[in-house]
């Protein structure tokens, strides 16, 4: 027997597991030219897509990973679901500024330790 439904559900399972992986090949694309930031230029540009990206993508999966069984469970409510994904962006892009933050300070103190060893 021909089951159309479970088919289709399996191509959807497919093409969802292929639409996040490359979504995360794109964010790992874009951050890509982070590798060479000590030895020249880097496009500011494109790295900080791929920061964008990377908070929103992984504001959504903990969103959808941590909520996903009370949203099934509890009434709902679309002001407080918003809330509760803004607030994890949030919280993920704080943790993110954060982290660029005291990578920028080891590049500058680094530099900076470079230049007072040429002079």
């Amino acid at each position: 027997m021909d089951f159309p439904l479970v088919k289709k559900s399996k191509n959807r399972k497919i093409l969802s597991i292929v639409w996040e992986i490359g979504k995360w090949g794109i964010v790992l694309w874009l951050l890509l030219p982070i590798r060479k930031s000590m030895t020249g230029s880097v496009n500011f540009i494109r790295i900080g897509g791929g920061i964008l990206l990377f908070i929103l993508f992984a504001g959504k999966l903990l969103y959808d990973s941590i909520f996903d069984a009370y949203k099934r469970n509890a009434e709902r409510n679309n002001v407080r679901d918003l809330l509760g994904m803004v607030g994890i962006v949030s919280i993920i892009a704080l943790i993110v500024g954060v982290v660029v933050f005291f990578i920028g300070f080891f590049v500058f103190s680094y530099l900076q330790s470079a230049n007072s060893q040429t002079e």
